[in-house]
């Protein structure tokens, strides 16, 4: 009795295709399958006696139903090796992708790490600025003479040179944030410098202010 769906496929294809397994596995049972088909066919015709003209044309039946099954065996077993070849195939493919994404991961995480070394590096310089800022204010409250005024004047001054280069540092590290694509870097660089450039006018108006009182204060004498 054959084993053979109604498509002519092995039914162990069909088997495998109604348990929903891949094509490797589908494969592998149908081969299964139509080994086991040929060891029954070849045991029955080995196990029949040959007493009796009914049991020959039994045997030669048999027989010639396990050539078929051999037949079968070869081709599926051929199916088998296709599919293993296949997936092989498949196997290197995602392996070959898989050390490309590794290899952009790299990359990108080199890319990534300098631009947070230039952040942390503005960090470290902002830190600085402010507190030559908070002392400047200090000394400021304190300014009273004409010469105080101006050394405080000149300090501005100094702070002011110092934040425009930050200004400057923090642009074009934002500009490389939005060239690589770190969107969270490229908002941080973005707020620090409008942070900064709002000081910086703050200090201005502070440094014109003591400039014109230096000025009236020359008039006066």
């Amino acid at each position: 009795m054959s084993k053979r769906d109604k498509s002519g496929q092995p039914s162990g294809t069909k088997e495998a295709r109604d348990r929903g397994l891949g094509e490797l596995a589908a494969a592998a049972l149908a081969l299964e399958n139509e080994i086991d088909r040929f060891e029954d066919l070849a045991a029955t015709a080995q196990r029949l006696p040959l007493d009796s003209r009914k049991n020959l044309e039994r045997a030669a039946k048999v027989t010639t139903e396990a050539a078929g099954s051999q037949d079968r065996v070869n081709a599926t077993l051929g199916a088998l090796v296709a599919a293993i070849n296949a997936a092989r195939e498949r196997h290197e493919a995602n392996a070959v992708a898989l050390q490309a994404r590794g290899e952009e991961i790299r990359l990108r995480a080199e890319t990534m790490s300098a631009l947070y070394e230039r952040w942390s590096a503005l960090g470290d310089e902002g830190k600085l600025v402010s507190e030559q800022v908070q002392a400047i204010a200090a000394s400021q409250r304190g300014a009273a003479s004409p010469a105080q005024i101006r050394a405080t004047v000149n300090d501005l001054e100094g702070v002011e040179e110092r934040m425009g280069s930050l200004i400057e540092l923090a642009r074009a590290l934002h500009q490389a944030a939005i060239a690589a694509t770190v969107a969270d870097l490229a908002d941080q660089t973005e707020a620090l410098r409008q942070q900064v450039a709002a000081s910086r006018n703050k200090l201005g108006l502070l440094r014109k202010t003591l400039s014109a009182q230096l000025t009236d204060a020359s008039k006066l004498n």
